[in-house]
């Protein structure tokens, strides 16, 4: 698994977990809100048929009230009346009032006359709940509620039923009526339907516009991706130029140094190598001939020592920066007549050699830069450790040049030591600025973080 598949990963990862939490949350919430929207549903219905029911017993009690307290009736012919008033009122399908007795005896059952004249004291229904019992108690103790299970005459069989039973005045009687509230659990039961068939349309929603949103983080990352990949590779074709066009111009001096330097003092050694054999061959002397090679030669020697120096001189390791510097200062001002003043710095023990060799030649580069541009008669090199970085600076006192149009200009062969400095300094995480102008001359200011040095020294 490459790195780009890596950062997809890392990318796309995040988001499907986001998305996860959000579908599971908001499932969460959306069924605890159904829950509560059908608990207040149901608690509203309920509430309303017990004022209902209420309203029904009310209205019972007012039409048999006047027969109850009618005090020329005898009490045997007042109550057959109470019982035919009560079964005779009827609301609904299943709407009807009972009637019992204190010891449980059935007085007024419509629909179901069976029971009349018995004893259901006992009565359970599957629950185990007292039906005729606990009405009773309700209705001494000044009117109840009661939820039970109850036949229910239009369908033949038992269902929920919601009852209200009050007294009848000295008779020790009960009363009441009922309501079947198996509609209340069918309209519950229609309704969370409707909240569950709500909550997975919304679901799939949120999972849709989930899955476009990670498509489209999948699809713009790629996008950013593929575009860094083309910028990357465009800038890596670029810096392989750049390097091959320094390896070129290398090759190209160092050819010169061999053509118009050794080339024509090996032709010269071997000249008067040749006029000498030829004098010796007659007899004559051929003293100043060899002279004049042996010192040929030397120079050859020299010529071969400094062009190996330029490429990589050995002070650099044998010594440390600091020395190199002095060295290559002493000879640039030997070779230009520019006068270089070093403020070094001993850093051999902090400084890697990669390091070191990186920094050297920006030194390099700029005496190259300044002696070929700048019209510099003074150049200052100063290498300084502070307590954030390593910092080497090089300050001539030339006429300057225009830094951003070089920094800016489509031309390759602008610009490019300027360029090959960035990037020596980049692999170390270090940074260069360069302040020019045409009064005050040129600055190059290199600096090296001192996390990259062997360890953080205060020399």
């Amino acid at each position: 698994m490459n790195i780009n598949h890596k950062l997809h990963i890392i990318t796309i990862v995040p988001v499907i977990i986001a998305l996860t939490a959000v579908l599971y949350v908001t499932q969460m919430q959306y069924q605890a809100l159904s829950e509560q929207a059908l608990d207040v549903f149901r608690e509203s219905v309920v509430k309303h048929r017990k004022e209902e029911l209420t309203n029904y017993v009310s209205i019972a009690n007012g039409a048999i009230k006047h027969v109850i307290e009618d005090e020329q009736l005898p009490t045997h012919i007042a109550k057959e009346r109470v019982k035919k008033m009560l079964y005779e009122m009827r609301f609904g399908e299943d709407g009807y009032f009972f009637s019992y007795h204190y010891d449980g005896t059935a007085l007024v059952l419509p629909g179901q006359e069976w029971r009349v004249g018995e004893n259901w004291i006992e009565l359970k229904d599957k629950h185990g709940v007292m039906v005729i019992r606990d009405l009773i108690q309700a209705a001494q103790s000044g009117g109840g509620y009661l939820n039970y299970i109850f036949n229910q005459p239009s369908k033949g069989e038992v269902a929920k039923k919601l009852a209200y039973a009050e007294q009848v005045g000295p008779w020790q009687w009960m009363f009441g009526t009922g309501v079947y509230i198996d509609d209340i659990d069918e309209q519950t039961a229609k309704l969370n339907e409707s909240f569950a068939d709500h909550i997975s349309r919304t679901s799939m929603t949120t999972l849709f516009i989930g899955i476009l949103s990670v498509t489209g983080v999948f699809v713009a990352g790629l996008y950013i991706r593929v575009g860094e990949r083309k910028l990357a590779n465009s800038q890596l074709r670029e810096l392989n130029q750049r390097i091959f066009r320094t390896q070129e111009e290398e090759c190209k001096r160092v050819s010169r140094e061999l053509h118009d330097g050794i080339s024509q003092t090996v032709a010269a050694t071997r000249f008067a190598l040749e006029t000498a054999q030829l004098k010796l061959e007659v007899g004559h002397d051929a003293s100043s001939e060899l002279d004049k090679a042996i010192n040929l030669t030397q120079q050859t020697v020299r010529d071969i020592r400094s062009i190996s120096h330029e490429l990589h001189p050995g002070i650099l390791e044998d010594y440390g920066l600091g020395a190199a510097l002095n060295e290559l200062g002493n000879e640039f001002s030997q070779r230009t007549g520019i006068e270089v003043k070093l403020d070094r710095l001993s850093v051999r023990k902090i400084l890697s050699a990669e390091i070191s060799s990186a920094l050297y030649r920006i030194a390099q580069e700029s005496l190259t830069n300044i002696e070929r541009h700048s019209g510099a008669k003074k150049v200052n090199i100063s290498l300084s450790l502070s307590s954030g970085s390593l910092t080497l600076e090089i300050h001539d006192d030339g006429h300057g040049f225009d830094y951003e149009s070089y920094e800016h200009s489509a031309k390759p062969s602008e610009g490019i030591g300027l360029r090959n400095m960035k990037e020596r300094l980049h692999f170390y995480n270090g940074q260069i600025s360069i302040n020019s102008s045409r009064t005050h001359g040129t600055s190059i200011i290199a600096r090296i973080p001192k996390n990259q040095l062997k360890y953080y020294g205060d020399e």
